[in-house]
């Protein structure tokens, strides 16, 4: 540049010379840029097309680059291929959904079950598992809980779904075949029903027996006190049976059709005046409901939830303790809480307390009556309405159970 800046003072046109100068070096860089182009248009392959000049860094800082494409390239291929590995050999079915419900992947467990050929691929899902209530399931992609319905192909076949949000809108399903364990379930309610059918014959017997025998007059007191004994167990035993048939009846029920309105205030006063019965004054239980508070339901399923929940905050508590029971309702959910000032329950064990026949070592011992199965009843009755219950306590500070049931 400075060269034609000279030549042009020589010639009395150094700006003429020094723009003509530019003009040629632009138009040289240029080439050396097109060429630099069009070897990374064509992948880089075989050495750059100079090696010297200003443009040289350029083509190694490119050239690192390509370096770690290639080795970002590399592990993305790895992952790959060890993911495919993993779920070619995993039981149970994975399709990858777009957020138009069409097809974009599966693996081999999920074309086993539902059918999937490679050129279903784009096509809804819908279009090979026609359920309605599937249909609602993934059209509303709410996936709080699984989906369980038997298979379009196999009628005797059931089907679990399990879906999940990812990405941009794309779904993740998957599908366990779970008709073995539902049959071992159906076995499982069968013969609880069964046992709970047939202790209640027997027991019948010997309570007839019992009875017939404590009113004689002449019994000796201290086999009376057996027979009392004998008594409370056949009463304990017979409870047991009882809500054994329940527990097996609500758990293989439909949830019933909700069209009877239930008001709550008379359903909760019967339960506090059989809960201050079992106090015999030991205990304060107060009930605020308001008289316009309903529910639509099964006044029976109802009433004995919230009378588990209320006899073992009476059971479970010393003298003295408050138990305040609180129905109300908000835009969404009727709530019924009952709250109590006791023992309290241990944070580990509140998990773990809707089980059947589980007991808090500490204050739910065998001799404070109850078969154990009452808080599983309560957790499957609120089941059936699509309702939860939370449950909130420490030790020493009392508990909370407040039952949550959808007003709609």
């Amino acid at each position: 540049m400075l060269f034609s800046l000279l030549i042009g003072i020589l010639f009395e046109a150094p700006l003429e010379f020094f723009l003509l100068a530019l003009s040629v070096y632009l138009i040289w860089f240029m080439r050396k840029g097109f060429a630099i182009f069009r070897w990374v248009e064509g992948g880089m392959r075989g050495a750059p097309p100079f090696n010297n000049g200003a443009w040289i860094e350029v083509i190694r800082l490119l050239e690192r680059l390509k370096q770690l494409q290639r080795r970002s390239k590399e592990k993305l291929r790895f992952t790959v291929k060890r993911v495919r590995r993993m779920t070619k050999s995993l039981d149970q079915g994975m399709v990858i959904l777009n957020g138009d419900l069409s097809l974009d992947w599966w693996n081999r467990s999920a074309e086993s079950l539902l059918g999937f050929r490679r050129t279903d691929r784009g096509s809804p899902i819908t279009n090979f598992v026609r359920h309605p209530d599937f249909i609602k399931y993934v059209s509303k992609a709410r996936f709080k809980e699984p989906l369980r319905i038997p298979s379009g192909s196999e009628p005797n076949v059931q089907l679990e779904f399990f879906g999940s949000n990812v990405g941009q809108g794309e779904i993740v399903l998957i599908v366990t075949d779970i008709t073995e364990l539902d049959n071992l379930e159906s076995m499982r309610r069968e013969f609880v029903e069964n046992v709970s059918h047939e202790l209640r014959t027997p027991l019948t017997v010997i309570k007839g027996y019992v009875e017939t025998v404590r009113d004689l007059s002449d019994v000796p007191t201290r086999e009376a006190r057996v027979f009392a004994q004998i008594s409370l167990q056949i009463e304990k035993m017979e409870a047991l049976a009882d809500d054994l048939a329940l527990l097996s009846r609500l758990e293989s029920e439909t949830p019933p059709q909700p069209i009877n309105p239930v008001k709550l205030k008379p359903l909760l006063s019967g339960i506090v005046n059989d809960a201050k019965r079992l106090s015999a004054g030991k205990h304060v239980i107060k009930l605020d409901c308001d008289n316009r508070v309903e529910i639509l339901g099964n006044a029976n399923e109802l009433r004995s939830a919230f009378s588990n929940i209320v006899f073992n905050a009476v059971n479970h508590n010393p003298k003295g303790a408050n138990i305040n029971i609180h129905a109300g309702e908000d835009a969404n959910f009727l709530n019924v809480s009952i709250r109590d000032d006791g023992v309290g329950i241990d944070l580990p064990e509140i998990p773990r307390i809707t089980e059947r026949f589980y007991r808090v070592d500490a204050s739910r011992n065998s001799h404070s009556g109850g078969t154990g199965l009452g808080l599983a009843i309560v957790k499957h009755t609120l089941n059936r309405y699509n309702g939860s219950l939370i449950i909130s306590s420490r030790i020493g500070e009392g508990a909370e159970f407040l039952c949550k049931l959808p007003r709609t």
